[in-house]
């Protein structure tokens, strides 16, 4: 397979239609892809135009750069590898990571179709027209450093020098390297439009001048708004301010009206403990006045009694009178008179006549 491999790079007269192609030549080599984006990187080159620019920041050993290289066979596309290649190979001690990188691509012969720039990202892309003639970039594969800093800057370096259209990838878009996934959600997918996704591989396409003209226009006509809305929420503020003014006015005013309720409250119970003391001492005048019609009733009827009593003494008496009157002029009376006016004569005690 991969003698089939090395002989159709070599004659570089037809192109690998498809990954599962190239798929086992790629597999021989180490690095950090997730299952799945070697075939994305190979199809996204794949689809670019015949001469396209592909630039890879952050190649290791070459599995990236070999799954983009294959793509590339059999047209003028050319990658441009970034990478520091600091240090000696681990599993290889007695080789450098640079010669293992290109080791791997020479033996699948694609040295061809790319270009190393050993160096930091930094320092290369600073220097990218001097180095490359002022090239523009179709695409770019960010795999370098994961910080948030160093993925920000490689980012603001690159976007100038991509063409119209063209397309960036960022790996380990994932929370456990936050500095690549801040970015991209903070950032870079507002910058980029038609996202891709591959597991951890976010990918979107640079904007047309079309497209950031009418995202201009969006912009400006979201400023408008936004003066408008800030218009209506200062009109809104001032409206409030009053409306909480004439609402603490009322406050103050309930509060008045709640003392001086509160106030003749305590006057009407002040009044209601005078009407019911009035109301007590009335019954008790009542009570009274009752026993005294009462005693007024016994004292008439006793009166009445008296008189009735009087009348009968008064004719009794008037009766007796009428009885002396007339033992006056009887016998018996007068010799009752003689008979005291010789006890007198002659100085015998007498009773009362």
């Amino acid at each position: 397979m991969v003698d089939q491999l090395l002989e159709q790079v070599v004659s570089a007269k037809e192109s690998f239609n498809s990954y599962e192609t190239v798929k086992e030549a790629v597999e021989t080599i180490d690095g950090f892809l997730v299952p799945g984006q070697e075939e994305f990187l190979f199809n996204k080159v794949k689809s670019l135009p015949e001469d396209a620019l592909i630039v890879e920041v952050g190649s290791y050993k070459g599995r990236s750069t070999a799954a983009m290289a294959f793509a590339c066979v059999g047209t003028n596309r050319k990658i441009y590898c970034i990478d520091p290649w600091i240090g000696q190979c681990h599993d290889i001690p007695e080789k450098s990571v640079f010669e293992v990188w290109k080791e791997n691509l020479d033996k699948y012969q694609l040295t061809p179709y790319i270009k190393s720039f050993q160096g930091y990202s930094l320092e290369i892309l600073k220097r990218w027209g001097e180095l490359t003639g002022e090239k523009t970039i179709d695409f770019v594969f960010i795999d370098g450093s994961h910080e948030y800093l160093d993925v920000l800057t490689d980012f603001g370096l690159l976007l100038p020098l991509m063409k119209v259209g063209g397309w960036m990838a960022f790996h380990d878009v994932v929370e456990t390297w936050p500095g690549s996934n801040y970015l991209w959600h903070d950032i870079v997918k507002f910058r980029l439009t038609d996202h891709e996704y591959s597991t951890t591989l976010a990918c979107g396409r640079v904007k047309t001048t079309q497209e950031l003209s009418k995202e201009l226009q969006e912009l400006h006509e979201l400023r408008t708004l936004l003066v408008q809305s800030q218009q209506l929420q200062d009109s809104g503020i001032l409206e409030l301010q009053e409306t909480q003014t004439k609402l603490q006015q009322t406050q103050e005013q309930l509060q008045q009206t709640q003392k001086q309720l509160q106030q003749t409250q305590e006057q009407l119970q002040h009044a209601n403990a005078k009407v019911k003391l009035g109301q007590t001492k009335l019954q008790q005048t009542q009570e009274q006045l009752q026993n005294a019609k009462v005693q007024l009733v016994q004292s008439q009827q006793l009166q009445e009694s008296k008189i009735i009593e009087l009348q009968q003494i008064q004719d009794e008496l008037h009766h007796t009178k009428l009885e002396v009157a007339a033992m006056k002029t009887s016998k018996f009376w007068k010799l009752r008179t003689l008979w005291f006016k010789f006890k007198r004569f002659v100085g015998i005690p007498t009773d009362n006549e």
